[in-house]
């Protein structure tokens, strides 16, 4: 069962309740974060899952399903930084990408209890901003190529076309 504002929500009943008590104080930020290192012995790490405020009570071991989706988006999308770089060629030393998500859970609620949720919340997942950093002496169109195909062509990402997004790429020379 969820943990809002440190309290246990197992029920329809806990959730509007926790929801109508705290508002917008739920709209807040989700970050996955992928992390590749070659120099690495395991060069693909595990995602991490940084939760918003609200929801920091949670279990760390346990994911939601709404939780999956910024850390699927993450583990997806940044482990295409490396496979594309080998295919072309273009070295890379390590790679990060951090998935960022406004999330606000009112929308599904919505109705429930007279519950009124925000208009732009019915779908929960409000906007996704992706941060690359590339740590790699290639050129910058290179890099720019691969950060493109992923952005356009990740399979996660592309379940996720209907959320808003932004993206930026971040170019680190290798120490």
């Amino acid at each position: 069962m969820p943990v809002i504002f440190g309290e246990p929500a197992g029920t329809v009943d806990a959730i509007v309740r926790l929801l109508k008590q705290h508002g917008d104080a739920l709209r807040d930020t989700y970050r996955a974060r992928y992390r590749y290192d070659a120099s690495a012995a395991d060069p693909y790490a595990p995602p991490v899952l940084e939760r918003p405020e609200g929801l920091r009570g949670n279990p760390p071991d346990v994911v939601y399903p709404w939780e999956q989706v910024f850390v699927a988006a993450a583990t997806c999308a940044g482990s295409d930084y490396p496979m594309l770089a080998a295919h072309a060629g273009v070295p890379l030393a390590r790679a990060e990408l951090v998935v960022e998500g406004l999330f606000d859970p009112r929308g599904e609620f919505e109705g429930l209890d007279s519950l009124e949720a925000p208009a732009d919340a019915r779908h929960c997942f409000l906007a996704l901003h992706l941060r690359a950093t590339l740590w790699s002496a290639a050129p910058r169109p290179a890099l720019e190529t691969i950060h493109a195909r992923v952005l356009a062509r990740n399979m996660v990402l592309g379940a996720l076309r209907g959320i808003p997004r932004t993206d930026e790429l971040v170019i680190v020379p290798p120490d």
